[in-house]
């Protein structure tokens, strides 16, 4: 089976009008076991997101997604290969299925130069093969600082260094009560590595994520994250930049006959371990998202969204801003489906 997926956007001066976010093969064979397989060859997205389940990689809730999701739709994309075997023990009574899978790619070695240099965003835009993401003027990033070599941009589908990384996941499902998953990731980026204004950032993270229905078919979901990004040479113990980050998101949503009511609440962080003090890449945020669905048909749908975020981000006073920031949002969208 092919999977492509192309995005269109204005001329934003990101990249192309149109272009890939996704391109793979997958090959599911005939099971000859109680074993099932799975193989994906090509560029696709990590089996992370309970929320961005439908076509296109879209939410099925939300209008943005949340941080965790918004920062891998930016940033994080398998150039590679991926297998998975997946179970249903007859022992226990076929209402447990157990899967395991890993990873081999290339092209992510850029993951984590917005994570440590923009912080984290709530969007629902989408990184494409071809697109350069805008980095803020940074006074490191400047021509005479420290790392006046950057380009302005960072380009996430990428190979910098030639080296293989990887990604592990588990996920148990129990029928339609609870599915539980989790993946450890590591790009294996050189932090040394530099091509064409474009450097190497060594990003791994785990993942915990579940999702549960609630008495009243409230529907739960729930995504954690924590990890590093590292980039440069060690200078007094520690890389030039050395960033840890967290995040979090509980998701309810309830749907009854056409509508639809969704409450998602985030927090995330970000705080630095380097010892450059011109380079402050800590952070410290949480949003909420208020959102409605009324679907007229299968083809037609509208929604509405409320979204508040409050961020303490340093490096605002860079740009003469408050390093306390809240912002405000409200969107409303007419959805066809073909």
């Amino acid at each position: 089976q092919a999977n492509i997926v192309f995005e269109s956007y204005d001329e934003d001066g990101i990249g192309l009008a149109s272009d890939l976010t996704e391109a793979f093969l997958e090959w599911r064979p005939v099971p000859r076991s109680a074993n099932r397989y799975r193989l994906k060859f090509g560029t696709f997205y990590p089996h992370l997101s309970l929320e961005n389940v439908d076509a296109g990689w879209s939410s099925r809730y939300t209008l943005n997604s949340s941080a965790i999701n918004t920062w891998i739709a930016e940033e994080l994309r398998s150039t590679g290969a991926e297998l998975t075997v997946s179970r249903r023990p007859a022992s226990l009574g076929g209402a447990h299925t157990f899967a395991v899978s890993a990873a081999a790619f290339l092209a992510n070695d850029t993951a984590g130069t917005l994570l440590a240099w923009k912080g984290w965003s709530i969007h629902d835009r989408q990184t494409r093969f071809q697109d350069d993401l805008p980095l803020p003027p940074l006074p490191q990033i400047q021509p005479g600082a420290l790392f006046q070599t950057q380009a302005p941009f960072t380009e996430p589908v990428r190979e910098v260094d030639e080296r293989v990384g990887y990604h592990l996941a588990g996920e148990w499902r129990w029928g339609k009560k609870l599915l539980v998953r989790f993946m450890h990731y590591d790009n294996m980026a050189d932090p040394i590595a530099l091509e064409h204004g474009q450097y190497g950032w060594t990003t791994e993270f785990q993942h915990l994520g579940f999702q549960t229905t609630l008495p009243g078919d409230v529907g739960l979901i729930g995504q954690w994250m924590y990890g590093s990004t590292v980039m440069g040479p060690i200078v007094d113990d520690a890389y030039v930049v050395d960033v840890e980050y967290d995040s979090w998101f509980l998701l309810a949503t309830r749907a009854f006959e056409r509508h639809r009511l969704t409450a998602r609440y985030d927090r995330f962080r970000t705080w630095e371990n380097d010892n450059i003090p011109d380079d402050d890449n800590s952070e410290d945020g949480h949003a909420w998202t208020l959102a409605y669905q009324f679907r007229f048909s299968d083809s037609v749908t509208i929604a509405a969204e409320w979204l508040r975020i409050h961020t303490e981000r340093p490096a605002f006073e860079y740009f003469g801003h408050p390093r306390e920031v809240t912002e405000r949002q409200a969107q409303l969208m007419l959805r066809l489906n073909f």
